[in-house]
This record gives C-alpha cells, structure tokens and sequence, in this order.
C-alpha cells in the first residue's frame, strides 16, 4: 500500500499545491515556513478526517478562502483508490471513496492506516491519561470499526448524560438508569479490546525501546481500566452519588489510565528527556507493528522534523531500523535534504523540496 498523489486546494498554508510520492521512500524538504508539517498533516487527515494536531475544520483552511479540500491516489491491494476529503463553512465535511461520500466517517477509518511521528509527541509521556487513552483509541479506530463506533456512541451518550448532572439540582434517576444501560455494552467492549491492545503492545514496545535506546533498561506498560473488573452498571451505581455531588460522570473508560514504568517508577515522572524520547519512538514503532499484524498490511509512516528535538544518533538508529524492517511507504520531513541523505546514504530517495512561494502562512 502507497500514497501515489496528493493534491491541495486551500489547506492550511498550501492554496494549490500537487505531490508524487514513490512507494519508499519520500523525503519533503526546505526552510521553515514553507509547509512541510502541512504536507503531512493533509494526509494524515485524508486517512482520519481529522488532524494529527486537534486543529477544527475551520481552521485548517487557508485564510481568506471558504473551503479545503484534499484529494489522495492510494495505491492497495493492487487497486487504485481516489480518496477525498472536503469542508467548507457552514457545511458537513464530506470524505469520499472513489466519488462516493461515505455515509458515515467512521466508516472510511482504516482505508489508508497511518501512524505518524512529530517533535510534540513527548505529550504522550508528559501529558494527561486522556493524551494516553487517545494514543490507544487512534490505532484500535484503524483496526476495528466496532470499537469505533462504541467510542462515538460512548462519547455521545458521556456527554449527555454529563448534560443532566450539570444542569439538574436533583437528577432523575431512572433517567440516569436509561443512560447506565445504553452505555454498559460499549463500556464493556472498549475497556476489553484496549486490555487486548496493551497486552499485543507491550513486548514490541520493549523491543523497539531496546534497539532505541542501546540500553538494558526494564520498562512497561500497564492498562488501568476505571472499572477495575467490575460490571459498568454496578460501578456506575456507587459512584452514582459522586457524580450529582462533582456534577460529572466519574467512572467508565472515559477515566481509564495507562501508565508507563521504567523498572517501578512512573516514566512520566522519573524518566530523564533522553529515555523519554526512547520510550515515544518506541511506542510509535509498536503501534506501527500492531497495526500492520492485524491489517496485514504496513501503514504509511510519517516522521516530521525529526533533528527538531532527537539527536543524530536517535535518528540514525530510527531510521535504520525501519529500512530493515517492512516499514511500508515512508515520508521524512526536514529542514536539510543533506541530513536524511548522509543517514540514508545509497539508499534511494524521492525528494521534494517546497519553497516560500508555495505556501502563504507559517507552518
């Protein structure tokens, strides 16, 4: 599987801009400013509908214009597929296969599996659990559309639900009743295939962490549902009077923690920055190996600005590690062409260099 084409229209910085990429190796390079993360950032929303960053739709499009609009030729299962993604103000987004909107978005996740790499990944060691729990949910959306469509429903029915405790001084309990036992069955399937995920997760991630980091260091990672084993509807009811008096839903996957330890200790907490961009590889690497056992398939890899916040030697023992191993298309980018050429040596590449005058805004 590979992304053969990519065109542009009102993307961020990009107006009108068009891309051929090899099935290898991509390497987008130039100055800051010229676009590079937006290049990546279009595609990883062409494969989720959404971007790698949390940007809204309105935001994503260049200003002063009313509409984006991102088009893929991805080449899969010896087929060629058109893929489209389009928003315009005041309107629904639309994502289309091969000229047909799909009904629901949910449905088009997976099509074109991604995993992608950027300087601001350390969040997922640093960061909240909820950083953590999405880290999960974008590889488990990409593999397994039912636990796609719990999560939607889940999070829908969260959100009402949160909507009566607020707004009630005293809530109907049958109504909150209703709402434990439509959340229940989606609650139970997302706490079990995140149990599964963690547990295919885990010894890659200590692989790759070892092959990163060159060091015999004892890490892990343990899942820590809310539910701690108990049926929802019954841990729902004992927290039942926490949530009218904290006026929010207390328990459910919404509260599941995940946790990485380097030998006993929390990595978050005691892992120095060195180990901590070990262990963000690392998990990237893993994720990237589930999901291609399970696809049966490797996803596209995008690594940005990698010499942004990684020494020479990280990036050396990154990148030689995915040439050796099927790694499926790649697309680099950087500042200098030459830096990813003397790491690549004979190795061939697809450069692409973007300047000033393709792009109108700042990354």
């Amino acid at each position: 599987m590979h992304l053969s084409e990519l065109y542009l229209t009102n993307f961020k910085s990009h107006q009108s801009a068009s891309f051929r990429f090899t099935p290898q190796i991509n390497v987008i390079h130039g100055l800051n400013g010229t676009g590079k993360t937006n290049v990546l950032d279009a595609i990883y929303c062409l494969a989720t509908a959404k971007s790698y960053f949390g940007v809204p739709d309105l935001k994503l499009i260049t200003h002063g214009s009313n509409f984006y609009r991102i088009e893929g030729r991805l080449n899969r299962d010896s087929q060629e597929v058109r893929l489209v993604n389009k928003y315009e103000r005041g309107k629904k987004k639309l994502v289309e296969k091969n000229g047909k909107a799909y009904d629901r978005l949910s449905d088009h996740i997976g099509t074109m599996p991604v995993v992608m790499i950027t300087p601001d990944d350390l969040i997922l060691v640093n960061g909240l659990s909820q950083d953590r729990r999405r880290f999960v949910d974008q590889a488990l959306a990409q593999t397994d559309h039912t636990y796609l469509n719990h999560l939607v429903d889940y999070k829908r029915l969260l959100k009402q639900r949160n909507v009566v405790l607020k707004t009630s001084v005293n809530p109907d309990h049958m109504l909150l009743d209703s709402y434990d036992a439509r959340m229940a069955p989606s609650a139970l399937y997302i706490t079990s295939k995140r149990k599964a995920f963690i547990d295919n997760f885990r010894p890659q991630l200590e692989v790759f962490y070892h092959w990163i980091a060159q060091v015999d260091e004892q890490i892990d990672v343990k899942y820590l549902p809310s539910l701690d084993g108990k049926d929802y509807i019954e841990a729902s009811q004992e927290s039942r009077k926490r949530d009218i008096f904290l006026k929010r839903t207390e328990t459910g996957p919404h509260k599941d923690k995940i946790e990485f330890y380097l030998g006993p200790r929390a990595f978050r907490m005691f892992g120095s920055q060195g180990q901590k961009k070990n262990l963000v590889l690392a998990m990237k690497l893993a994720q990237h190996h589930v999901l291609s056992t399970q696809l049966h398939l490797p996803p596209l890899i995008l690594l940005d600005d990698l010499f942004d916040r990684l020494d020479h030697q990280r990036v050396k023992r990154l990148i030689d590690l995915i040439l050796k191993s099927n790694f499926g298309q790649i697309l680099i980018t950087d500042t200098r062409l030459s830096r990813i050429e003397n790491i690549l040596g004979s190795q061939p590449i697809n450069a692409i260099e973007l300047t000033k005058s393709k792009s109108n805004e700042e990354e």
